[in-house]
């Protein structure tokens, strides 16, 4: 299931700002307490995606087109897991956090702060990140936060044990603050919950 991962713009970008978001406070990225829908542009090695973000404190949900089909990622950082939902197929594959992305609330993850800056309009700090998770992943870059907490933009890359470099940036757009309705955050009751090695052949990617 791996291998599958590195399909996944969102959850790339969510796995390399979990590391970006841990400080001594043990704040994590999902725990942003702003209750907002926005644009999330997303580069992953070239690659171009962009999908509406919802979010709520500890939650969020990614709509987005691959291969040609709509998908919604769901993800749940208490539980430290996170749902592909496909609507076409009425379906979904529960899966758990990479562990870089399980690592949301680490005392050990450090921050440099870099400055002031402005994106897309809302003031942020920007910091630079550099980092490594218990699996041996290792995190590159730079993270610009939101006063509020809000993970504004990235740039970096995610270092596999293994040396397989992936390049990511990401950034927000069009941010606004609104109730989100809970059941965005959950699968679909009427939904048929398929096993886990459905989520490699969902995404195009063989298995492993």
């Amino acid at each position: 299931m791996r291998g599958a991962f590195r399909k996944l713009p969102g959850l790339l970008v969510l796995a390399w700002a979990a590391i970006a978001s841990g400080t001594s406070r043990a704040e994590s990225l999902l725990d942003a307490p702003v209750f907002y829908t926005a644009t999330r542009d997303v580069t992953v090695d070239g690659r171009n995606y962009s999908g509406i973000v919802h979010h709520v404190a500890g939650k969020e949900r990614q709509e987005q087109t691959l291969l040609g089909m709509q998908d919604v990622f769901i993800l749940d950082g208490e539980a430290e897991q996170g749902w592909l939902v496909v609507p076409a197929l009425k379906s979904y594959v529960a899966f758990p956090f990479p562990p870089v992305m399980a690592m949301l609330a680490s005392p050990i993850l450090k921050k440099t702060r870099i400055g002031d800056d402005v994106v897309d309009g809302i003031p942020t700090v920007k910091y630079r990140i550099h980092t490594t998770a218990r699996d041996g992943t290792v995190a590159d870059g730079f993270a610009w936060f939101s006063r509020r907490g809000v993970l504004m933009k990235l740039q970096g890359s995610v270092i596999a044990l293994q040396g397989h470099r992936t390049t990511i940036a990401m950034a927000l757009r069009d941010v606004k603050e609104a109730p989100q309705d809970a059941a965005l955050f959950v699968p679909p009751r009427n939904f048929t919950q398929l096993p886990a090695e459905a989520l490699a052949p969902l995404l195009g990617t063989p298995p492993g």
